[in-house]
């Protein structure tokens, strides 16, 4: 397969909004690095343009941004792009990095049996809280931020070289340490914003050949 990275970013709600716009830091980061990477946009965040793209592409490292369930990833409009036991076996042998909820639970479990490729999703809903100060212009909500920059840290690890358990772990080490911050602030959110970190810290796995590198 070669080295570069399909990442998908529908923006059909608030939800896919944030994930979609706090994205932006792994295009960027994939610029420098000279990584080729293919975005899937908004309302072109479909199966079919999914399937086509993995098709013909043939990168080894997928992002998905969107709503989950242990059986599918869904991208514009909660579209299903990919099922389990549908189309799964395009994730076969490649990297996949799943911001979707429970999707490592079934599909991701299914798409690396035979420890080939590795999945990293979440076991419970990948969670974060807003301002709602800024919900028509996420990149300024600083209450949100700290939930994608420690989850950013997983395919940033593999766009810089490293194992996707090194790059898990570094996500983890990340989020304890916002969790401890966000304590010893102490203001009137902290104590949500430590919860709902630890949940994502209990949340995020690493399924199949954990050294799997993208280069």
């Amino acid at each position: 397969m070669k080295t570069g990275i399909l990442i998908t970013l529908p923006e059909s709600d608030d939800v896919t909004k944030y994930l979609s716009t706090f994205s932006k830091e792994i295009i960027e980061i994939c610029s420098e690095n000279q990584i080729p990477i293919k975005t899937i946009e908004k309302e072109n965040a479909t199966k079919k343009n999914v399937e086509n793209l993995l098709k013909k592409l043939d990168y080894k490292m997928i992002i998905f941004n969107g709503h989950g369930s242990p059986k599918c990833i869904m991208g514009h409009k909660d579209e299903e792009i990919i099922s389990l036991d549908k189309n799964d076996s395009l994730l076969k042998n490649r990297i996949t990095y799943a911001r979707s909820c429970w999707a490592v639970l079934e599909l991701g479990k299914k798409c690396v049996e035979g420890n080939k490729g590795c999945f990293i999703g979440y076991k419970f809903p990948f969670m974060f809280i807003i301002d709602t100060t800024w919900i028509t212009n996420p990149i300024k909500d600083n209450t949100a931020k700290v939930f994608f920059e420690t989850s950013n840290k997983v395919p940033i690890g593999l766009i810089k070289g490293h194992t996707a358990k090194e790059s898990d772990e570094n996500s983890k080490r990340s989020m304890l340490k916002s969790i401890n911050k966000s304590l010893i602030k102490g203001d009137k959110d902290s104590q949500a914003i430590a919860q709902t970190l630890w949940n994502n810290y209990l949340s995020q796995e690493v399924v199949g050949n954990t050294n799997e590198t993208l280069f």
